[in-house]
C-alpha cells in the first residue's frame, strides 16, 4: 500500500491543472496493525532500500502480507521537468 496520508496524486494533478488543490488531506490508519489484525502479515519500510528484503519477507512468510510504503509525490515534478525538457 502506498502510504501518503492524502490524496497527493490528485493533488499533485489538481495543482498542476488549477495551481492549487483542495480537501484531499487526511490520515491514514496504520497499515501494519490493521493487516495483523486480519491475520495477515504486516511489513513497513522508511527507505527503499529496505524493499528487496522485506519483498522477500512478505514473500516467504507464509499468510498473506501487506508492505506499507511511504510514497513521495514531489518525485513526479521532476519527472516532469525532465519530460518537458525532452519534448
Amino acid at each position: 500500500i502506498w502510504v501518503d496520508n492524502c490524496y497527493n496524486l490528485i493533488k499533485w494533478k489538481q495543482e498542476k491543472e488549477y495551481g492549487h488543490s483542495t480537501d484531499l488531506a487526511f490520515g491514514n490508519p496504520d497499515f501494519v496493525m490493521l493487516a495483523e489484525s486480519f491475520g495477515c502479515a504486516g511489513f513497513r519500510i522508511t527507505k527503499s532500500s529496505e524493499l528487496v528484503d522485506v519483498l522477500e519477507e512478505a514473500f516467504n512468510c507464509g499468510k498473506p502480507a501487506l508492505i506499507a510504503v511511504p510514497i513521495d509525490y514531489r518525485e513526479n515534478d521532476r519527472l516532469n521537468e525532465t519530460l518537458q525538457i525532452v519534448n
